[in-house]
């Protein structure tokens, strides 16, 4: 369960720290107070973008951080296999956002936004504002009705991914040789000029940054020389001013004095060791002047040589390896070409191979998605009751594609019909905006028994509900709040006395600034403001009579 976040200079946030209790959370407030921006921060940590222009303006950062307390064994190895440490069963989520970069942590150790995703989705799900909108595109049906498949037919589908990719990498191939014969022998022609430039060119790895070191000595010749010179005569003993006779003077008279105290005797030998540093340089230097003798022939050879190596980098890429491995793919694809037909035939009876692997684990697949599909949509039907849907029925039709996809070869469509007598058409033709938000609660409540999720999060699920329809929202959300933690934003009082914790959200504003502020509510605060919401401005007598007759209604509904 999510046990505390801690947000600062986000938006209107100054700086608010919550922590969170078991079962249902409510956060209520006015419009505008900033609720929603308390959702985006923990929708942060499923790793959502957030803009530099939401740093409170005068801020250098915001930070974002959530505690998470898990029991659950198996979860904790699932992290822990992320390379992550959990310790005493906690999970602590920070995102720091600047105006350069964001920096991700879990538990102290710094991750990135996949390695964030992973480990959030298996610790919460949130539900956001527009969520419900998602039901009303076809395609995302499948990845929807997904999430409930069993643990082998997740492995099917692993594996039609794997080898649809492969079926259509084949088949790039096969379009890339299948060319008429004219063309055929263009490229070829083309490639085996490629071949024969790389070969003869005999490239060893490393050579071009030792010619290159060797062309700049060359080039830069006479400088060196010049340089090595005044350096010579500056350390030698050939003027009367040079280091060298300097410091064979120093050493004479040290050593005159060197038998009259101990550490001048020190001195002394530190000296001699002087004197052999700088004699050892100057046979180095010299030897190294020698060698700088370059003739126009050398010159010449290695220029070349370097003008080679750098036009086939131009060609083929930025290093002799690349080089080298151009050489190769172009060996390959020439060698294809010779035998095309033959490699060709190769090609397809592979394909055809890929193809029956594929068939089977998609036929697999399709077997359990219509198991799923008939027991999800059965359940589905029930939650929609529950939620105030008179003679509902819900289904989810399976039917086939005819082509090679990553997801198997099922189209999934999710059938509703909401009168008797009325045939089933698809969910997107025929429900409003406040039917799709109930529609989404109902996936919400059946996916919360499937899955592992200790935390559901909901923003303004009740969007466009009122009357008995709220009422059996608000006792849903009780239901699913029985084994889960729900944190819920609302501005229904039904759904606000089913809270078992109701925290208040406002909007703060003296001369200077604008900021949210949020705390939690005691009993009497939480009927106060369920009263408000009843009446829609400020509470009276007959309002908090109304809330003290829900919140009592509520407490019996309850099943903990």
């Amino acid at each position: 369960m999510l046990q505390n976040l801690h947000v600062k200079n986000l938006a209107l946030i100054d700086e608010v720290e919550i922590t969170f209790d078991e079962h249902l959370n409510i956060l209520t407030g006015e419009t505008g107070a900033g609720k929603s921006v308390l959702i985006g921060s923990i929708e942060s940590a499923l790793g959502k973008k957030i803009s530099k222009d939401m740093i409170r303006p005068g801020a250098k950062e915001a930070v974002i951080e959530l505690l998470f307390w898990i029991e659950d064994q198996k979860l904790i190895k699932e992290i822990e296999a992320l390379d992550l440490e959990v310790e005493d069963g906690q999970i602590f989520i920070k995102r720091v956002i600047n105006e350069k970069r964001s920096i991700n942590k879990i538990n102290d150790s710094t991750v990135t936004l996949n390695t964030l995703r992973e480990v959030s989705r298996r610790l919460f799900d949130l539900h956001g504002q527009q969520e419900h909108q998602v039901l009303l595109k076809e395609k995302n049906h499948l990845s929807m009705m997904d999430h409930f498949l069993p643990e082998n037919a997740r492995y099917s589908l692993e594996q039609c991914k794997n080898l649809a990719g492969e079926y259509h990498e084949i088949s790039t191939k096969i379009k890339e040789i299948s060319i008429d014969d004219q063309q055929r022998l263009r490229e070829m022609d083309f490639l085996k000029h490629e071949i024969s430039e790389i070969e003869n060119a005999n490239l060893v790895k490393g050579e071009d940054e030792e010619l290159e070191t060797v062309y700049q000595k060359i080039v830069h010749s006479r400088d060196i020389i010049i340089s090595c010179q005044v350096a010579r005569m500056l350390t030698g003993y050939e003027e009367e001013t040079s280091i060298g006779n300097q410091l064979s003077e120093s050493i004479r008279r040290m050593q005159e004095i060197s038998h009259l105290d101990p550490q001048i005797s020190e001195f002394y030998e530190q000296l001699l060791s002087v004197e052999d540093l700088l004699n050892g340089f100057h046979q180095e230097l010299t030897t190294y002047m020698e060698n700088m003798e370059f003739d126009e022939q050398t010159y010449q050879e290695v220029e070349e040589r370097l003008n080679v190596i750098n036009s086939l980098k131009d060609k083929y890429g930025p290093s002799i390896e690349d080089v080298t491995a151009y050489g190769q793919k172009a060996e390959k694809r020439y060698n294809m070409l010779c035998d095309a037909e033959h490699e060709i035939e190769i090609l397809k009876n592979e394909q055809e191979r890929i193809r029956e692997r594929y068939l089977k684990e998609a036929k697999n697949l399709s077997e359990q998605r219509c198991k799923v599909a008939k027991t999800l949509g059965s359940n589905i039907t029930k939650a929609l009751e529950d939620l105030n849907f008179l003679d509902v029925r819900f289904e989810i039709e399976v039917t086939k594609k005819d082509q090679i996809s990553a997801d198997g070869m099922d189209q999934i469509r999710f059938m509703i019909s909401t009168n008797p007598g009325l045939p089933m058409r698809p969910v997107q033709e025929v429900a409003s905006g406040g039917e799709l938000s109930r529609i989404m609660l109902a996936l919400k409540s059946v996916a919360a028994q499937a899955d592992g999720v200790d935390t559901l999060i909901f923003d303004e699920i009740d969007t466009g509900i009122s009357g008995e329809t709220a009422n059996r929202v608000a006792k849903k959300m009780a239901v699913i709040s029985k084994d889960h933690q729900v944190i819920a934003i609302t501005h229904l009082p039904q759904i606000a006395a089913m809270a078992d914790s109701h925290y208040f959200i406002r909007k703060q504003t003296d001369q200077k600034n604008t900021q949210t502020m949020i705390r939690k509510l005691n009993e009497s605060e939480s009927l106060k403001e369920i009263s408000r919401m009843i009446s829609g401005d400020q509470w009276s007598e007959t309002s908090m009579e109304h809330a003290k007759e829900m919140k009592s209604l509520a407490d019996e509904t309850k099943l903990y």
